[in-house]
């Protein structure tokens, strides 16, 4: 919804501005251009979602989802987007959420009958994770001819029952759509208890009991879907995704070899499997498994890109390379793989090709809060850092929840002695995401630099609460301490790094000043001479 503010009593007035779809629960007045609600996440009315489904109004809303109706710019048809809202949920909730659509997009490749889940896509876009359904089908052919059905009578008869049955499934399937998962249940429970020869009664129930965490019940009801129809290669990836959740992954290998053995021209069972190696540091089965995808089907671009994922996992940058640009000869057009090809050309140490490749990725899609992002990685690495700056603030007025841009936005304000600023950026890295261990470190080591070594301490303890071995931030804890004239506990920060990092320099240096301090000369000089002879090792190992 598109208003205009009225002019001010100075006669001054406001630039327009879009309001939050979700009037209720938010009603936020977000800056003209914007994308998605900064206060909440959601997408705006207007907001090409994916460049392809443009929304147009809010149909409903739960604690953690909203329900968006659209338009599928590709084919002008109207689709439903359910949106996971950005604010209230975690990383770890939004890969469930995907994880889910996967296997309702799998599980819609088998709806036939009236009131079958149909999800067509998903993905996410900026802060969200979405899905996409196709708008509502009549539940019956009498419904489409515009016919009343008769109302049921007590009587039990065969014809009746099975209408019955098809209205759970059907409300099993709306209730799912709706997020609302404890009534689907019940009502995919009542479907299977009246027709236990329902494949999709069993694939909803399966999908469903995942969902909310039943891990083991899902399996079992999938396994009844199976038994209904052993031949079924999606059904096959279907339980391989549970027993993913469940971390058995030998089984979860063997519903691949299934999926395979229905149908050997399945290349996504051997990317399934390649993911998941991939996930489990398995590179170079992960790779294979990649291999005999691509010799099934080399036009799969998604493939491909998994491929040069995991090579970039491994430092190979130069095969890395060649994957990523076959999958641009698939795709041409898609700015994620053209952001991908940038990254592995910066760590390839060539920055003015990766910067290229990032302008191409925005170029292509100018509402891609990453690309934005990488752009400025660019920028810092060349050391443009006012521009990296306006990249920064591009991708993060795209996705305000983007914790790493808050991150390398505040070490680019810090290069550029903007102290205040950075500190900022830093606090608004670490709201989005706590445990960014990397940015408790740098706060800290700013405000010692500040002279606020309490407030510096307290970052410190933070970054060592995420890891106990962070050997940097024992060093910098301990110089805070020594400013604070607490000697006694600057030396066990000290002894802390050493013992972790013996062979590090820095730390034995502070060390030997702290204990000169404490009037321990003898082992300040023991400890002064050995931060020498590792330096000397050192430069001997450099030349």
């Amino acid at each position: 919804m598109q208003v205009q503010v009225k002019e001010g009593e100075k006669g001054r007035k406001e630039p327009m501005g879009m309001l939050c779809l979700d009037t209720e629960g938010c009603n936020y007045l977000n800056r003209e251009n914007a994308r998605f609600c900064t206060r909440c996440g959601i997408p705006l009315q207007g907001t090409l979602v994916q460049s392809r489904y443009e929304v147009q109004a809010l149909t409903g809303n739960d604690r953690s989802t909203v329900t968006l109706r659209a338009i599928d710019r590709h084919n002008a048809q109207g689709v439903t987007l359910r949106v996971l809202r950005p604010r209230q949920s975690t990383q770890a909730e939004r890969e469930n959420f995907l994880q889910d659509a996967e296997l309702a997009l799998s599980l819609s490749k088998h709806a036939q009958e009236p009131g079958s889940i149909n999800v067509t896509d998903f993905g996410k876009d900026g802060p969200v994770a979405f899905l996409v359904k196709s708008e509502y089908v009549a539940e019956s052919a009498n419904e489409a001819a515009g016919q009343v059905t008769p109302a049921m009578t007590p009587r039990t008869t065969r014809q009746n029952v099975q209408q019955q049955a098809y209205n759970w499934l059907a409300e099993g399937n709306r209730l799912y759509e709706l997020a609302r998962y404890d009534e689907a249940l019940k009502a995919y429970e009542a479907a299977t208890t009246q027709d236990n020869l329902s494949m999709e009664a069993w694939s909803g129930k399966g999908a469903t009991l995942l969902h909310v965490g039943r891990a083991e019940e899902a399996l079992l009801a999938f396994d009844h879907a199976l038994s209904l129809n052993p031949n079924d290669p999606d059904l096959w990836n279907s339980r391989a995704n549970v027993l993913h959740e469940l971390q058995r992954f030998d089984e979860e290998m063997y519903c691949y070899d299934q999926a395979l053995l229905h149908d050997p021209k399945y290349a996504f069972a051997w990317s399934g499997r390649g993911m998941t190696l991939a996930e489990q540091g398995q590179t170079q089965e992960a790779l294979m498994a990649f291999d005999r995808a691509l010799v099934l089907d080399s036009r799969q671009c998604v493939i491909w890109q998994a491929m040069s994922d995991t090579l970039y996992s491994i430092h190979r940058y130069n095969d890395a390379l060649i994957a990523i640009d076959r999958a641009l000869e698939l795709e041409s057009n898609n700015a994620s793989l053209w952001d991908t090809k940038g990254n592995i050309l910066r760590r390839m140490k060539k920055p003015d090709e990766a910067m290229s490749m990032h302008e191409r990725a925005t170029w292509l899609d100018p509402q891609n809060a990453t690309a934005w992002f990488d752009r400025g990685n660019d920028l810092r690495d060349m050391r443009r850092f006012a521009e990296a700056l306006t990249s920064y603030d591009r991708a993060l007025s795209l996705d305000p929840t983007l914790a790493a841009a808050w991150y390398n936005r505040g070490n680019v304000l810090a290069a550029l002695h903007m102290f205040e600023d950075a500190l900022e950026s830093y606090d608004h890295a670490l709201d989005y995401d706590e445990g960014l261990i990397s940015a408790w470190y740098n706060k800290g080591s700013l405000l010692h630099e500040l002279g606020r070594h309490e407030e510096a301490l307290v970052a410190f303890d933070r970054a060592l609460s995420v890891d106990l071995h962070y050997i940097a931030a024992w060093n910098n804890k301990g110089l805070a301490l020594f400013a604070l004239n607490r000697f006694n506990e600057a030396l066990a920060a000290l002894d802390q790094a050493t013992s972790f990092a013996p062979e590090e320099p820095d730390a034995w240096y502070n060390k030997a000043v702290v204990l000169e301090q404490l009037g321990r000369g003898q082992e300040a000089h023991s400890c002064h001479a050995w931060a020498q002879t590792l330096e000397q090792q050192a430069g001997r190992v450099a030349t």
